[in-house]
């Protein structure tokens, strides 16, 4: 991408090619603020920022890693466009035949189509220091570029990887916590038999907690699911409700003050009275 900017104005056209340069912080403040200016009323522009923003951002949250291969041939390749400032002409060496015909020297090194027009449509002057800056802009640019893809593919990589990492702490918590229920002092194993199924319910009063159990529970029904009751006496207390299949299910109520646990077959989402009969039951 080349930015040929007449100075000390920029033409309209110029502007739309600023967005990369914009974002990466590369233009000075006469170039910035034209470009703010433009950009309030130019949505095309303001998309291409954001995304070179969200780009950024990505990167800043992203942990350092050793960058693939293929990274540096992807930069290469996009500067490879990108052509170098020839060399100041030696005006002490050269010959007569390679000195321009008149008007400075600089200028008609650094003179090509894009500048002839807007020379001659505004007059202005493009010093060799412009380009250099220029030049370097656009090496900035490119490889911002080149780095957009990678680095968009290295954030899906590390979200998919934080997720893992999360998914493998939750297992691990729940892990620590059977642990923690089948240590305890005064654990307590009563079975259930749930329409011919095995179900086992641990117990804790110390630790005031209960953890449900079954390899194979039997469907309840469509739009139907089990519901767990504590007994406090006389009056039962919903508690956790699921469907069938292989489960292991926590009791989330007050088990120090339970007498027994009872089950029931509820619509689904659980009920605040249960549905007799009861599907299988036990004192704790």
């Amino acid at each position: 991408m080349s930015h040929d900017i007449p100075e000390p104005g920029l033409a309209p056209g110029d502007l739309h090619d600023l967005s990369s340069l914009y974002a990466v912080d590369a233009l000075d403040p006469a170039e910035r603020a034209a470009f703010e200016t433009h950009l309030a009323d130019c949505p095309p522009c303001r998309a291409e920022v954001a995304r070179y923003a969200e780009t950024t951002a990505q990167l800043a949250a992203a942990v350092a890693q050793e960058p693939p291969p293929a990274l540096r041939t992807s930069v290469l390749d996009a500067i490879h466009g990108t052509l170098p400032l020839p060399a100041r002409p030696d005006t002490a060496t050269a010959t007569p035949a390679a000195q321009p015909a008149a008007g400075n020297p600089e200028r008609q090194l650094a003179k090509g189509p894009r500048e002839d027009r807007a020379r001659s449509d505004r007059g202005s002057h493009v010093s060799l220091d412009a380009l250099r800056r220029r030049y370097r802009r656009v090496l900035v640019a490119a490889v911002s570029t080149a780095l957009v893809p990678g680095v968009l593919a290295g954030g899906w990589g590390l979200g998919v990887q934080a997720e893992q990492r999360h998914q493998e702490q939750l297992v691990a918590q729940e892990q620590d916590r059977e642990n923690g229920l089948l240590a305890a002092s005064d654990v307590t194993t009563r079975s259930l038999d749930v329409g011919g199924r095995a179900g086992t319910l641990f117990v804790s009063r110390e630790q005031n907690t209960a953890l449900f159990v079954s390899d194979e529970l039997p469907d309840p029904g469509d739009n139907s699911e089990y519901q767990l009751w504590l007994m406090d006496g006389d009056t039962p207390v919903p508690d956790a409700h699921f469907t069938g299949g292989q489960l292991r299910t926590w009791l989330t109520g007050d088990v120090a003050d339970a007498d027994a646990v009872a089950m029931t077959i509820e619509p689904a989402g659980g009920s605040t009275t249960p549905t007799l009969p009861l599907v299988a039951s036990t004192e704790i």
